[in-house]
């Protein structure tokens, strides 16, 4: 897995800006990034989400964080626009990973989608992105300080 800084400086202010952050905040925008958070289902959609892949996607509403049954098919990942919405990255906190999503979406530092995954319409609209449908394929997983990051293109 591939390591690098998604650390950039926040415009006349100097500071540093963290585009991936705390992964508990639903909704977060700058002049040049969007975010949402959203829960991710793996799994094959055609296939009651068993199997391997991204089966489902859909947007956080804020809330406070309770106690509930970890379902180890899904996670939750800060979605980031960028490049004026032609890609997306999809970023995972490590703890947020369960072994067997780890081991069975995300094998030797690549997730492989067999079939596209609709993204829904108010996560598009809310993070400015200029498609709505992950497309089959391969995409590397890279490791950032105990985040992963996939990156997907229009």
């Amino acid at each position: 897995m591939k390591n690098s800084s998604a650390y950039q400086s926040t415009p006349g202010t100097g500071r540093l800006y963290d585009p991936i952050g705390n992964m508990l905040q639903p909704m977060r925008e700058t002049t040049t990034v969007k975010s949402m958070s959203c829960d991710v289902v793996f799994g094959s959609p055609s296939n009651d989400c068993r199997g391997t892949g991204i089966c489902k996607i859909t947007a956080r509403k804020s809330r406070p964080e309770v106690p509930v049954r970890r379902d180890c098919k899904t996670a939750k990942a800060l979605f980031i626009s960028g490049e004026h919405g032609a890609n997306l990255s999809m970023v995972f906190a490590r703890e947020t990973l369960c072994t067997h999503i780890w081991r069975n979406h995300l094998r030797k530092g690549v997730l492989t989608l067999q079939e596209p995954c609709k993204i829904p319409v108010e996560i598009t609209r809310s993070i400015g992105l200029k498609f709505n449908i992950l497309r089959p394929g391969q995409y590397a997983v890279e490791e950032l300080d105990g985040r992963y990051r996939i990156r997907f293109h229009a």
